[in-house]
């Protein structure tokens, strides 16, 4: 990966680490979700505290979320993707992983709707 991209991904792990860190100074784990398609992109997130898993408020954290985003999209652009899923995911030991998803636009959904837990799917 270049270094271009490699930068990027540290930036985006940096900027999740600090907002969960304002949000929820307990946390244990917090995971980002970017879906990148062809006529539209978009984000979500949760995270663990205790024992609950919780939304990131997108009205309280809508800097976080632009800003998030638009790393996202240069990112897969860098890569020259013009879809795909990104699933971002840190632990309170400030250890990251980044996964992507060229095909499942599904993939690793986050919600709690309809009895979904708010951990991405699949993990």
């Amino acid at each position: 990966m270049s270094d271009q991209k490699t930068v990027l991904i540290v930036e985006l792990a940096k900027e999740l680490i600090e907002m969960i860190q304002q949000v929820a100074p307990s946390w244990k784990k917090v995971y980002f979700r970017y879906c990148h398609e062809e006529f539209k992109a978009g984000s979500n997130g949760s995270y663990v505290v205790d024992s609950k898993v919780l939304l990131i408020d997108p009205f309280k954290q809508d800097d976080f979320f632009r800003s998030m985003n638009e790393k996202s999209a240069h990112l897969l652009a860098l890569l020259e993707k013009k879809q795909a899923v990104l699933l971002l995911v840190a632990d309170s030991d400030f250890n990251y992983d980044i996964k992507f998803e060229y095909e499942n636009l599904d993939r690793w959904r986050i919600s709690k709707v309809k009895g979904a837990t708010g951990v991405p799917d699949g993990l």
